[in-house]
Parts: C-alpha cells; structure tokens; sequence
C-alpha cells in the first residue's frame, strides 16, 4: 500500500514532527471495547481472585513455613492463646498478600493493608481487652497494639520464660505471623526464582528462635521439617520452569530420586545433628542471654535491717497491728518477705545472683506475669493475700513456698502486675511501686511441707555464700558450740541447740535501761558483740544472721530469711513477723531451720548484772548501719532551692513523658504516623517529577521524545491500564485506545525518533507539554484510589532507558516508526529502503549527541 498523494509529504519528509499536523487513523475494529458492567466487573475480580495450581502450591507452602517459624514461641508463652494470635496473623497475612498479588497492586498496598489488619483484628485475637462488644477495638486497644510492637520486644527476653499474656505480649505472634506470611507468600507470587521464597521464611525462623528460650521448642519441626518444606518447595517451583524430558519420561524417576535424597538428608540431620558442634544447649544463642534486665535489687534496703519495727516497744507500733490478711495458708506456714542470700560485711541482703534454677545467666531477678513457670515439689495451694489499713507496706511482697502466679486485684491491680519482678530461685518478689493498704493478690504456690523439728542427719551441700567476709572471729565460738560434733549437720544443729537453750531474748527496749545497749544492727562489728559475750542476747536478727554465718564458716551454704509465720486466724501481725536460716542440702533443695530451733524464748531476758560487767569489757558501740538509704545532702549557697527542683523536676514541653496518656497516644500513634506517611507520599511525588525534568531538560531531543513517551506508558500502567511492555509505540497506543490521543502522540514519537532529520529543542518541549496534558486526561479519568496507587507506584522510577526499545521496534513493523508509510512488499521496496537510510542515520546522531 502506497503512501497517499494528496498528503504531499514523502517517506523521508521531516513535516511529521509535529504531531498535530499528522491524520489519525480510525482505530481498527476490535479495538475500541464498551465498558464492562458492575457484574461483570464482579465477576473478573472474583476469577483474579481464584488461585491457580501453582498459586495454591505456594500458598499451602507459605502456610506450612511460616506456622513451622513460629512454633519457636512454645517455649516463650503460657498455655495455647498465644496460638490464637499467630494463627490468626498468618491467615490475615496471607489474605492481605493473595488479594494484593491478584490484583497485582503496588507493594506499598500489602504494608498497609498489614499494618491495617493489625490494628483491626489485633484487639480479638492479642489484645482481648477493652474492646466495643468483644469485638471492636477502641482508643485502648489501639495504644496496647503499638505499645506491644515498639516495647514488647525488650520486655518479651527480660520476663521468666514462658511468659504469660501480660501487656498485650500476644501481639507479637501476631505481627510476626502477619508479616512473615505476607512477604512470603507477595515474594512467592511475584518471582520466579525458585531461590527467592528461602530468605523470608528462613529470616522468620531464626527471629522466633531469637525471642525465644534456651530450651528449643522442636528439633524435629524446626529443624528437620523446615529444611525439608523449603527444599521440596525449591524443587516443585523449579520444575515449573524446566521443560520436560521425552514428553514427561523420567519425571517420576526424577521425583523418586529427590525423594530418596531428602529422607536421608532428614534422618542424617536428625541423628547426627544433636552430636554437632556447637548444638549443646548451652551453645544456644538466644537474645535473653545477652540481656540483662533492667533491675536492681541492691536499690532496695534489706528488710532484716529494719526487723525492730516490728518488735515491741518501738515507735512504729506494728507489734500489735494487723500487717496482712492471708487466707489459704496452714498454721505454722512460713510467710516469706524476702530472702538474703548475700552477705558484705555489713548486712544481708538480696542479690542479683542467678541461682541455680535461672534460665538467663547473671539476672536472678526477672519480670513475670501472672502465672510462673517454677520447679518444686509440695502441696498445691492458692492463697488470698489483703494489705488493711495502716497495714504493711513495703517493696518486698510476701509469698509463700515455691511461687507458680501472682494475681492482683483491686485499683492498682495493672500497676502492680506490670511492675513485679520476681527471683524464681528464691521466691523472692518484689514490687518497686510498694504493696500498701487496700492492695489484695491470689498466690498460688507449691507448698512443702512445714518441718517439725530439725532432722537428725541430713546430707548437705558444700560451699558459702559469705567468701567476701571476714568471719574469722567465729572460730573459737564454734568450737566451743560444736563440742563433739561430727559432720556438718550435727555441728550446725549443735550451734542452734546451744542459741537456744544459753541465750537470752532482748529487742533493746525502752523499759530496761540495761537492754538499751543491746543495739539493733548485724554488721561484723555487732556480730562480734553478739558472739563475744558470756551469755547470747538479742533478737531475731542478730541470732539468724549470726547462725547464717556460723554455717557459712562450716562451708554449709546458708541464706537468711525474713518473713512471718502465718497464726491460726490468717492475721498476720508484728510479733508475727521473724527471721529464719535456710541451708542447702546435697541435692539443691533448700531446708528452713525456724526460729524455735534455734531463737529463745521472748520471755527470758539477759542477766543484768553480767550485762553491765560484759558492756565494760566490750567497749564502744560501734552503730549499725542505717536501715534506709539516706537522701543525699546538697552543699552550697542554694541548698534549699536545688532540693526544691529536685523533688519536683521542671515538666518540658517536648517530653512525652510529661505529657498525659491521650495526648501521647494521639501524637505518637496517630499524628506522627499520618505525618510520616504524608512525608513519603510527598518524597515519591518529588522524585518523580524530578526525574521527569530531568529526562525532559537532557540529553538528544530525540532522547527526550522516547522518554515522554516512555513516560506516559509507565504512568499509564500505575493507573491499572494494560499497557504491554515488549510492543511497539502503536501497539502500546492500542491498548490505550480511547483514554487518550495516544495514536497521535505514538506517530508523533515515531517521526521523531526514526525521522531522517534530528529534532529541535523546541520539538521536545512541545512534545513533553503534549505528553502531560496526555497524563492528566488518565488521571482525570481515574478515582481515588487508583489516583493514589499511581502515586506512591515506585516503579516509574526504576524504569530503564526507552532507547532499547526503539531499535527493538525497527525490526518488527515499519509502520511503528513511519506514519503513513508504505508496507513492505519486498526487499526493494521504499520501506525496506527508508529502514536502511534510518539505520545509517541514528549512528550519527549518536556521535552527535556523544
């Protein structure tokens, strides 16, 4: 077909530049399609959504890899809600992701679409707390969700594992579940690579196994399982690709042999993996091991410095007041307050010493929920615990036998909870916000049984918790205790025999002016005039600390304990309140060695008159040391002033901390997210209408031209238009028939590119301007929401150079690069001439572009 002549223009004439100027061809049929209607539109979108074979393969193989992941948590959480959450967040990922792929949405959809079934589906399945009906989330719930994924990280490896579902820690199953499955499930639909769906899953893995604990959760599903899930989908998405042998023969074979490989990988891996370097437990590498909480006991006095508050007389008045109300608890149970594994020369106290029982090296102290995973032997009791008024208050909170859950109760139940730390070694707990009046909880506990005497011979274990101490001035007071005594027990149960039967009871009062010497305190030097004396006096403090030591000096391992003893009616008052020792026996268990065994009887008091004749040999008192931390003295001029800013600090504006709980919530969890999110949608818009200046303002002028056009079909394509990548300028322009005058813009560019003549400046710039009234027709045409997927598309910006495109295009139909121009009717046609002339000319417009 020749060239019209009525158009007055030859094959090598330049008059096609502009666009305008050039006569649009009717489309031909077929192209021009009617609009679909609403049902149909349903129906296209539900077969989108209908996976195919090979979508259902990856998406039961995303399944299995992410629920094999998170089996890790097993170990780190109570009981089985927790697989609620990671259930529910790795079905809601995989939703998110399949919707997403189907429709082939920017990847920027599938984070929010993530973020937004977090915040959504969170409350019911994490959180299950303050919610609308069960099932609404609220403001709370919102501030819980965001809480949980910047700060229950730190707080899931500092807590004793397994952690109950304490501030809303089931959310991070849920995250972890809702991610992994969305990125693996996004990478597994959008590349082929049978290689790229390992490190989504595999990174998941090794982040649960992080949080998790030094105790594995499975071998057999996390390690063998895995390996074999991940190798198998590798091979079934490689064969996708690989063209089949002899028509299909040898597939089983193939298939066999795979098969056959992956068991004895499996069974290898099973029964040698355990005898591996590095495969011990204590190899382990896990997050908790390197984290020490944030807690430290010395910052509390130790309550056995103040044990004269409870005695009688004394300014406190807590000898006859009622201090507890505890119901639950046999008579005779020890109540315990705290106990003091640790002696400086100074007092006892408690330390950070991780016993034997802890499962984070080097932290004795750890935050636990309401239930707690502790080892022990006894009776299963729970017991309710009441704070009356003007009752005990104090950090360290009772307990009783082996702790296995604290539940608070009352106003300040959530405050307490979330602040208790607990040493699961020694059943030690403490609340650095004081238990006070009105406080109640519900102790469960595995309860021993209450010893009536001492035994006769017990095997004890080997060692002292003392090695720091001086305790060499016990020495001729435990020969002359011990007498004939043979092994360890009977020398210690001969020293308690002898304090109990040879020392008299004195807390020091007021009524006996000879008792006002014997002063509280059991530091070294009170220690030595305890023991010095002719006849023993004291009070609980001073015989526990003492017999304590004495067994240290023995090489017996003993702790101090404080606590009470809990009477007939649950009543917990000051003359209830004692000391005892406790000292560990060849197998680790601990043995209580209670007052009566070793403590006289209140009633017999000192000798007077050997008193005052003890008192000269003795000489100075030495005071103890104080039983509260004193405040710290400010020296200076303004003294009075820096102690009023330091008890109240001056508020700043830009603290969050000052600020209150709504106004954190609304800045930190909703302004500054939408201000981010704005920044980022504002940043994408600017890069690409940078890039779009750029390619507009540089280069050729025929490079221009391919980049606008280049331009306008990866516009296109982020407003959902099927625009095929490996066409032609006209093909393209099909495809977009009726959106806008694409046909012309199409020759125009052709003309341009592959015309004789090499455009002008001027060319370009008109061409860019035609380009974008081009874009803001599609825009116009499109909602919002396809409007926004357009801008915060990122893939106009990686999109590579159009100049391969356009020597791609001269082989395939002369008609892309020449409007109106003849078809080929054989190799001396003018078209195949006009080729042959176009591809001499674009060398030279190269070098004159270089």
């Amino acid at each position: 077909m020749s060239a019209s002549p009525g158009n007055g223009r030859t094959p090598g004439s330049n008059s096609g530049s502009n666009p305008g100027s050039n006569p649009i061809a009717p489309p031909r049929e077929g192209l021009v399609q009617a609009q679909p209607t609403l049902r149909e539109r349903a129906g296209r979108g539900a077969a989108s959504l209908r996976p195919g074979r090979g979508d259902a393969v990856d998406l039961a193989f995303s399944a299995s890899l992410v629920a094999v992941a998170l089996v890790g948590f097993r170990t780190s959480f109570f009981g089985w809600t927790w697989v609620v959450a990671a259930a529910g967040g790795l079905v809601l990922g995989l939703l998110v992701a399949h919707v997403v792929t189907s429709f082939r949405l920017p990847a920027v959809v599938t984070l929010l679409g993530v973020a937004a079934a977090y915040f959504l589906f969170g409350g019911p399945l994490a959180v299950r707390g303050d919610l609308v009906a069960g099932v609404f989330p609220t403001g709370r719930t919102f501030a819980d969700l965001a809480n949980a994924l910047v700060h229950g990280w730190k707080r899931l490896v500092t807590m004793l594992p397994p952690v109950d579902a304490i501030g809303a820690l089931h959310a991070l199953p849920l995250a972890l579940g809702l991610v992994g499955a969305a990125v693996t499930y996004t990478v597994a639909r959008r590349w082929r690579s049978p290689y790229a769906v390992v490190p989504a899953p595999l990174a998941l893995l090794a982040l649960v196994i992080g949080l998790g604990t030094l105790e594995p959760a499975s071998l057999l599903v996390q390690g063998v399982a895995f390996a074999l899930l991940t190798i198998g989908w590798m091979v079934l998405r490689a064969s996708r690709t690989r063209a089949p042998l002899q028509n299909g023969a040898g597939r089983g074979a193939r298939a066999g042999l795979a098969a056959g490989l992956l068991a004895v990988a499996a069974v290898a891996g099973y029964v040698a993996g355990p005898h591996l370097p590095g495969a011990q437990a204590d190899a382990r590498l896990v997050a908790r091991s390197a984290v020490t909480p944030p807690f430290d006991v010395a910052q509390f006095p130790s309550p056995l410095a103040g044990f004269r508050r409870y005695t009688e007389p004394n300014v406190a008045q807590l000898w006859d007041r009622d201090l507890l109300r505890v119901q639950g608890l046999p008579e005779g149970t020890p109540l315990r307050f705290a106990t003091l594994d640790a002696y400086d020369g100074s007092v006892w106290g408690a330390s950070n010493r991780a016993n034997n029982g802890s499962q984070v090296p080097g932290a004795a102290f750890q935050q636990v929920g309401s239930r707690v995973a502790a080892a022990g032997e006894g009776k299963s009791v729970t017991a309710t615990v009441t704070v009356p008024q003007d009752g005990y208050r104090d950090v360290w909170l009772p307990t009783a036998g082996t702790v296995t859950g604290v539940s608070f109760e009352g106003r300040r139940a959530e405050q307490l909870a979330s602040r208790l730390w607990l040493n699961v070694d020694t059943s030690t707990a403490v609340v650095p916000d004081r238990v006070g009046p009105g406080d109640s909880y519900t102790l469960s506990a595995l309860l021993p049984q209450t010893p009536s005497g001492l035994p006769k011979s017990l095997a004890l274990d080997s060692g002292s918790l003392t090695e720091g101490a001086d305790l060499g001035f016990l020495d001729s007071k435990v020969d002359a205790w011990t007498g004939d005594a043979g092994d360890p027990w009977a020398q210690l149960v001969a020293v308690a025999r002898t304090m109990s039967s040879d020392g008299a009871y004195t807390d020091g009062g007021t009524k006996n002016i000879v008792e006002r010497n014997y002063l509280p305190g059991h530091n070294l030097g009170r220690i030595a005039r305890f023991v010095g004396t002719t006849q023993l006096a004291g009070n609980d403090e001073q015989y526990a600390a003492t017999l304590a030591l004495v067994a240290n000096r023995l090489n017996i391992p003993a702790r101090v304990v404080m606590g009470a003893i809990t009477p007939a009616d649950g009543v917990v008052q000051g003359k209830d309140v004692h000391a005892w020792v406790e000292v560990r026996d060849a197998k680790g268990a601990w043995v209580p060695l209670l007052p009566k065994e070793f403590v006289p009887d209140r009633n017999k008091k000192p000798n007077q008159l050997q008193t005052r004749t003890e008192e000269k040999k003795v000489g100075a008192v030495v005071p103890p040391p104080a039983g509260v931390n004193p405040p710290s003295v400010l020296q200076g001029p303004d003294q009075a002033q820096n102690a009023t800013n330091l008890k109240k600090p001056p508020k700043k504006l830009l603290d969050p901390s000052s600020w209150p709980w709504w106004l954190r919530v609304l800045v930190l969890y909703v302004l500054l997210p939408v201000l981010v999110l704005l920044a980022l949608y504002g940043a994408l818009r600017g890069l690409k209408a940078w890039r779009r200046r750029r390619h507009a303002t540089r280069g050729p002028a025929a490079a221009r031209i391919a980049w606008a056009w280049a331009d306008l079909m990866a516009t296109a394509r982020s407003y959902g238009h099927a625009v095929p990548r490996r066409a032609t300028r006209l093909e393209q322009a099909e495809a977009l028939a009726g959106r806008a005058d694409t046909h012309a813009l199409a020759t125009a560019a052709n003309a341009h590119v592959f015309g004789p003549d090499e455009p002008g400046a001027e060319e370009a710039h008109a061409y860019w301007q035609l380009t974008g009234s081009a874009r803001r027709d599609l825009r116009s045409g499109a909602d919002v929401w396809r409007r926004l997927r357009a801008d915060v598309d990122v893939r106009p910006l990686f999109a590579r150079a159009p100049g391969h495109a356009s020597r791609g295009a001269t082989t395939r139909s002369p008609k892309d690069w020449r409007p109106g121009g003849p078809t080929p009717t054989g190799p001396g046609s003018t078209t195949q001439k006009t080729t042959r002339q176009t591809r001499r000319l674009r060398p030279s417009r190269r070098a004159t572009a270089s």
